[in-house]
């Protein structure tokens, strides 16, 4: 199950976390992976004292966080992953040069459960071109195709009405989400969650 947010505060995610926390076993360890997020936003501990933080509410104590890739496995011992926002460009780089985003193709292929927010929704795109409104491409990535477990459409996180005309002119289709908004997907099978998104297709 794949599970992805518009990237809102803790307040307006609030449904998307409690549905992604009533989903994934509590005796299993939680995998929380915060290298999108800018080193001069937030420190990685700052990160993971807000996710543990948040996560405890909902019962939820083992977690570790991964900040090196490198060699990382998932397998059935996980409880599931969360993938946390920052800059989109950063994120698909990393996953790519560690070979993390076929570790995450496969867990998922194996029913676990994946939660990404914001940046770490739009990898999960067939591109993820929508970022270039918002993200500055800090690593020079040339390759900007996504995982492309949506149905061949991209994420575009964030959404507010001004967006309107880059959507409208924007080259492949799209699940659009509000900061308050969220879809599951599992298998083909696409539902919403929180403030309903939108839709476009080709």
């Amino acid at each position: 199950m794949l599970i992805l947010s518009g990237g809102g505060d803790a307040e307006r995610v609030k449904p998307i976390d409690s549905f992604f926390a009533s989903k994934i076993n509590k005796e299993k360890v939680l995998i929380y992976i915060p290298v999108a997020m800018e080193k001069s936003s937030f420190t990685y501990e700052e990160c993971y004292d807000w996710f543990s933080k948040t996560y405890r509410e909902y019962g939820i104590h083992k977690i570790q966080m991964w900040t090196d890739l490198k060699g990382r496995k998932l397998s059935s011992e996980h409880a599931g992953v969360f993938i946390g926002g920052g800059n989109t460009y950063k994120l698909l780089k990393i996953l790519k040069d560690t070979n993390f985003d076929k570790a995450l193709i496969k867990f998922l292929s194996y029913d676990g459960v994946v939660y990404g927010g914001s940046a770490g929704a739009i990898i999960f795109g067939k591109t993820i071109d929508s970022a270039k409104y918002s993200d500055k491409n800090i690593v020079n990535l040339m390759d900007t195709n996504g995982l492309n477990l949506l149905n061949n459409k991209d994420v575009w996180c964030h959404y507010k009405e001004d967006d309107d005309k880059l959507i409208e002119s924007y080259d492949n289709g799209l699940y659009i989400l509000y900061e308050e908004s969220g879809i599951i997907i599992e298998k083909q099978d696409v539902k919403g969650i929180g403030k309903k998104h939108k839709v476009k297709s080709l």
